[in-house]
């Protein structure tokens, strides 16, 4: 026992400076000398949830949760579950798991902080949009930027705009470099033609965090309307080149979708769309847009690098059974490709 409340500590001390690897290799000791210490599960899950492996992280919060009897510590294991979920985009058992946590424990604004924030990102109706806010008014006191932030966020979804901007100035001015509030105020702005103070925040919203597909590619449609055609097509450039690291294909299918509606004479966009289809083995879809991407390419630019749309048409085509066709395409594609491998 006194071996554990060493490492314990020394666990502490280690997660309190972020060196998460070293503060799971202790639990994982602990663990070994007591597998059902729940102090040691929680951490061990904690710092798994820091580095990230939410998969792993939500194992030992469900096997702490299920070991615990103290309701307290019961309800902050559930509430991690639920942030877990909610990382992997699963929001109906996200709420569930905070719900529960907010049962346990329902003095906790934390609890009801991220009840709030996953109604409002569940949502599909005013109805659930009123819940978000009812749980989200309860948290004042717990991280009010994010309070004020989806509040606002809320208000914007429901048509309030002039609340919105509202709650969102007050986000803003608790948490100056928060980039989520920035980009919900600059949406909100554009939303009501107040163009100088949308690209304000939408500016800032890009330099506070450069790497979030939305705000580049709302920049971009902002300085499309504003005339201002370079730095438009510069923005969507960056929002492309974003989509195109994401490994969730459904996430890269919708970012390429609104590329594709918003610039017509980028043959890219369509390209890249189509692939998604050929990833999705949606075959028919594929195939237009990649022959529309040809065609664009054709009218607007060169026939140069159209070897990638020919490539993935004999694809489809030799999947399909349609060899002499498969042929024809791919034969292109090595005329056009000048790399040799």
């Amino acid at each position: 026992m006194k071996n554990i409340n060493k490492y314990l500590q020394e666990a502490d001390e280690y997660i309190k400076n972020k060196n998460y690897n070293d503060a799971f290799s202790l639990c994982s000791n602990i663990m070994n000398i007591d597998p059902n210490n729940t102090e040691a599960i929680f951490k061990a899950g904690y710092c798994c949830y820091k580095l990230k492996k939410y998969d792993i992280s939500m194992m030992y919060f469900v096997r702490a949760s299920l070991l615990e009897k103290l309701d307290i510590n019961r309800a902050v294991y559930k509430y991690y579950i639920g942030r877990c979920y909610y990382y992997f985009d699963a929001f109906e058992e996200a709420l569930e798991y905070f719900k529960e946590a907010y049962n346990l424990d329902n003095k906790n604004k934390h609890y009801t902080l991220w009840i709030g924030i996953t109604y409002s990102k569940k949502a599909s109706d005013n109805n659930t949009y009123n819940n978000a806010l009812i749980y989200l008014s309860m948290s004042l006191g717990s991280k009010d930027y994010l309070v004020y932030g989806y509040i606002g966020y809320c208000h914007i979804k429901l048509g309030n705009y002039d609340k919105a901007i509202m709650y969102l100035e007050k986000s803003v001015n608790l948490k100056y470099d928060d980039y989520l509030s920035r980009y919900y105020l600059g949406n909100t702005y554009f939303l009501i033609q107040a163009y100088d103070k949308a690209l304000e925040h939408l500016n800032e919203s890009v330099k506070l965090k450069n790497d979030c597909f939305d705000s580049w590619f709302d920049l971009g449609i902002l300085y499309q309307v504003i005339d201002e055609d370079i730095l438009s097509y510069e923005c969507f450039e960056a929002a492309r080149n974003i989509a195109l690291n994401y490994d969730d294909i459904e996430k890269k299918l919708n970012c390429f979708i609104k590329l594709t509606d918003s610039q017509n004479r980028e043959y890219l966009n369509s390209l890249y769309l189509g692939i998604c289809y050929v990833k999705l083995e949606s075959y028919e879809n594929a195939s237009y847009h990649l022959l529309e991407s040809i065609k664009i390419n054709n009218k607007y630019n060169s026939n140069e690098n159209n070897y990638s749309a020919y490539y993935w048409i004999g694809y489809i085509n030799y999947v399909n059974g349609e060899y002499q066709d498969a042929l024809k395409y791919l034969k292109k594609s090595i005329i056009l490709n000048d790399n040799d491998y």
